[in-house]
C-alpha cells in the first residue's frame, strides 16, 4: 500500500511542473507553480503618435502618408491599427477605391478580438453599397468570425462573401454564408437565387436540380415584382423556368418563361426558350405561335439563330419542304457574313481581350463604337450582362480616384502612398478589364463555335428538305405515295392532324406575343 501511495505522489508531482519546462526536460522553479511571461508591448513609434495627431486634426492627407509609413516601416504589431486609419482617411480624401482595399487589407490581417473590427466593418459596408464594390472586401470579411458583423450589415457583409465564394466555386462555403443573409434584407431574395444556381452548378458535386426549385421559388417570391425595376424578379424567374426545363416538368417551365414582361430585355429570349418547352410537349401550335414573335421584323436586329432552326426543323416534321429549303438559304445567307465577322473578331480579342470589353461595354453604356467590332446583333446578347456594367462603373471610379490623387498637393503628391496607392489601382483595372476581357472573349467564342456548328447542320438539313421533297415526288410518279407515307418517320412528338399556315398578314407590335396558329400534319395530309 504504501508503494501505490508514493507512486502517485511522484506522478502528481510531475503534472505540476509547468509544460514548457516538462517539455524541455527542465526541472520547475517551484513546487506546482507555472510561469506565463508576460507580453511586452513595443513603444508607440514616433511617426504613428504623429499620424494620429494630424487624424484628430482631420489633417487626412498628412495622416495618411504616417499611417503608410508606419506600416511599411515600422514594428509589424502597429500594422493593423495604421491600416484602420488609413482606410478611413482615404474615404475622406475622396478616394473610395483604395479605402475598400485598406480595409480588406484590415480585415485579413486584424486580431480576432481586435476592438476596432464593428467599426471597420460598418464604414467598408456602407462604402462598398455606395459603389456596388461589395467583392473587393468580400475575401478580408471571409476570414472574420461571423459574429462580428453588426445587425444591419449582416445583408450584403453575408451576401457578398457567399456570391465570392461561389465565383471561386467554393460551393459548400458559398451556401452557408448565404444562408446568413437576414429574410429582412434587400439582399434575401439574390441569396436564395444564389442558393439554387449553387445547387445546378455544372462543376458542382453535389448538383441537383430537383432541390434548386426551393430556394428559387423562395427567391421568386421574396423579390419584388411590382418595383419599377424589377430586373431582380425576371432573373430569378427566367432561372426557375430553366429549372423546371431541365426537369422535364415543362408545362411549369412554359408558366414562368411566359411571366417574363413584354417590356423586359428578357421577353424574347423566353418567348424561344418557351417555344422548345412547347415543342417537347408536342405542342406544335405553341411553339410555332412564340416563334413567329421571336421571328417578327421587329425582332431583325436580333441574334437568335437556334430560333430560326428550330422553325426549320418543325418545318421539316410537317412536311413543309419547300418552305423549309427557303428558311435555311435565308438563314445561311445573313448567318455565313455574321460568322465570318466574328471569327474576326475573335482573333482580334485574343491578342486584346481588353480591347473585346471596352467595345462591348462603349456600346452597352453609350450605344457608341470603341476597339473591336462584333456584329450588332451579337452584341445585344449583352445588353442583360448586369455584371458588364458593375466592371465598367468601377473602371470609371478607379480613373476618378487616379485624376484625384494627382489633384494632391502639401508634398503628399510625392509620397510613396501616392506611389503605391496608384500601382493599386492601376492593377486593379488591369485585372478587372483582363477578366472580363476574357470572359466576354469565351462568350463570343462559345457563339462562334455553336453558330459555325449550326451552319454545318443548315446544309445538312437543306440535303435532307431536298432529299425527301424528292422521295416524295418519286413515290407519286411511281402510284405508291400512299404507302410512301404511311411508312414516313414522323417525330413522336407531333400530334397528328398539324399543318403550317404561312402568315402573310400585317405586324403590329402591340400584337407580339399573341399570334396563335392552327396546324394540320402535312404528311398525313397528303395521304388523304
Amino acid at each position: 500500500m504504501l508503494s501505490m501511495t508514493r507512486s502517485t505522489l511522484l506522478l502528481l508531482a510531475a503534472l505540476a511542473v509547468a509544460p514548457a519546462a516538462y517539455a524541455q526536460g527542465e526541472e520547475a522553479e517551484g513546487e506546482g507553480e507555472i510561469l506565463i511571461e508576460e507580453e511586452v508591448i513595443p513603444e508607440t513609434p514616433r511617426t504613428l503618435n504623429r499620424a494620429k495627431k494630424d487624424f484628430d486634426k482631420k489633417n487626412w492627407a498628412l495622416a495618411s502618408i504616417g499611417f503608410f509609413s508606419t506600416i511599411t516601416k515600422e514594428d509589424p504589431y502597429f500594422a493593423s491599427d495604421a491600416r484602420y486609419h488609413l482606410a478611413f482617411c482615404l474615404d475622406q480624401m475622396g478616394l473610395p477605391v483604395s479605402a475598400l482595399e485598406e480595409y480588406n487589407r484590415f480585415f485579413e490581417g486584424a486580431d480576432p478580438n481586435d476592438a476596432r473590427i464593428g467599426d471597420a466593418l460598418q464604414a467598408a459596408v456602407n462604402l462598398a453599397r455606395r459603389l456596388d464594390a461589395g467583392f473587393i472586401i468580400a475575401p478580408g470579411v471571409s476570414r472574420l468570425d461571423t459574429s462580428a458583423v453588426r445587425e444591419g450589415y449582416r445583408g450584403p457583409a453575408m451576401y457578398w462573401v457567399g456570391a465570392w465564394h461561389l465565383k471561386n466555386k467554393n460551393f459548400t462555403a458559398a451556401k452557408a454564408y448565404l444562408s446568413l443573409v437576414p429574410k429582412e434584407t434587400q439582399y434575401y431574395a439574390r441569396a436564395r437565387m444564389l442558393e439554387g444556381i449553387i445547387l445546378t452548378h455544372p462543376d458542382n458535386p453535389q448538383r441537383n436540380p430537383a432541390l434548386a426549385i426551393a430556394p428559387l421559388a423562395g427567391a421568386l417570391a421574396a423579390a419584388d415584382r411590382d418595383a419599377e425595376d424589377n430586373t431582380e424578379w425576371q432573373v430569378i424567374n427566367l432561372n426557375l423556368a430553366r429549372t423546371y426545363y431541365a426537369l422535364g416538368n415543362f408545362e411549369r417551365a412554359i408558366e414562368h418563361f411566359e411571366k417574363t414582361p413584354r417590356s423586359s430585355a428578357l421577353w424574347h429570349e423566353s418567348l424561344y426558350e418557351a417555344a422548345w418547352s412547347y415543342f417537347r410537349l408536342g405542342r406544335l401550335s405553341g411553339a410555332l405561335s412564340h416563334l413567329q414573335t421571336v421571328d417578327s421584323p421587329f425582332y431583325d436586329g436580333t441574334y437568335h439563330p437556334d430560333a430560326t432552326l428550330l422553325r426549320t426543323l418543325l418545318f421539316y416534321y410537317l412536311c413543309k419542304y419547300i418552305d423549309g429549303q427557303i428558311m435555311l438559304n435565308e438563314f445561311t445567307e445573313q448567318h455565313y457574313p455574321m460568322a465570318k465577322e466574328m471569327e474576326t473578331a475573335v482573333n482580334a480579342a485574343r491578342k486584346d481581350p481588353t480591347g473585346l470589353f471596352k467595345s462591348i461595354y462603349a456600346w452597352r453604356s453609350s450605344r457608341t463604337e470603341d476597339g473591336i467590332e462584333l456584329p450588332e446583333p451579337v452584341k445585344q446578347l449583352f445588353e442583360t450582362d448586369q455584371d458588364l456594367v458593375r466592371v465598367g462603373d468601377y473602371l470609371i471610379a478607379i480613373q476618378k480616384e487616379l485624376n484625384r490623387i494627382s489633384e494632391f498637393g502639401t508634398g503628399w503628391e510625392k509620397s510613396k502612398l501616392r506611389t503605391d496607392l496608384e500601382g493599386a489601382l492601376g492593377e486593379r483595372m488591369k485585372v478587372a478589364t483582363d477578366t472580363k476581357g476574357a470572359q466576354a472573349l469565351a462568350k463570343v467564342e462559345s457563339l462562334l463555335s455553336s453558330l459555325q456548328g449550326h451552319l454545318g447542320n443548315a446544309e445538312l438539313y437543306k440535303v435532307e428538305m431536298i432529299t425527301a421533297e424528292k422521295n416524295l415526288y418519286d413515290a407519286a410518279y411511281q402510284g405508291r405515295l400512299a404507302d410512301k407515307i404511311a411508312k414516313r418517320v414522323i417525330d413522336p412528338d407531333v400530334p397528328s392532324g398539324y399543318r403550317y399556315w404561312p402568315f402573310t398578314g400585317e405586324y403590329w407590335a402591340d400584337e407580339l406575343g399573341w399570334y396563335e396558329i392552327n396546324t394540320i400534319n402535312e404528311c398525313l395530309e397528303i395521304q388523304r
